[in-house]
């Protein structure tokens, strides 16, 4: 069975072969996303929001600090992506981000 899902198309351009948060291209992800003009805004939340909670998935008990900053980064930027068509609710995630440490 084949799998139409937004998420799933978009992510497939930038998996590896084994994860590492250092080089996956968020930005690449969120552009192409955003850029569909045949999807629904909630479609195109769903897809950045599965990919957010993919990077915190990964993150476990061994991670670096420097790893759970780079996945904080990218996390950022997937909410600033979906603040662009939904500005109350990017600004919200942003808002409620961990500051910090």
């Amino acid at each position: 069975m084949r799998d139409n899902r937004l998420f799933t198309r978009e992510y497939k351009k930038i998996k590896q072969k084994h994860f590492d948060i250092n080089t996956l291209d968020v930005n690449a992800f969120c552009d192409s996303v955003v850029s569909y003009k045949t999807k629904t805004d909630s479609e195109k939340l769903d897809a950045l929001l599965e990919l957010d909670s993919t990077l915190y998935t990964e993150l476990g008990v061994a991670s670096s600090k420097k790893e759970k900053q780079e996945t904080k980064k990218k996390s950022r930027a997937i909410y600033r992506a979906i603040k662009t068509f939904n500005k109350s609710l990017g600004n919200s995630f942003l808002d409620h981000m961990d500051v910090d440490e």
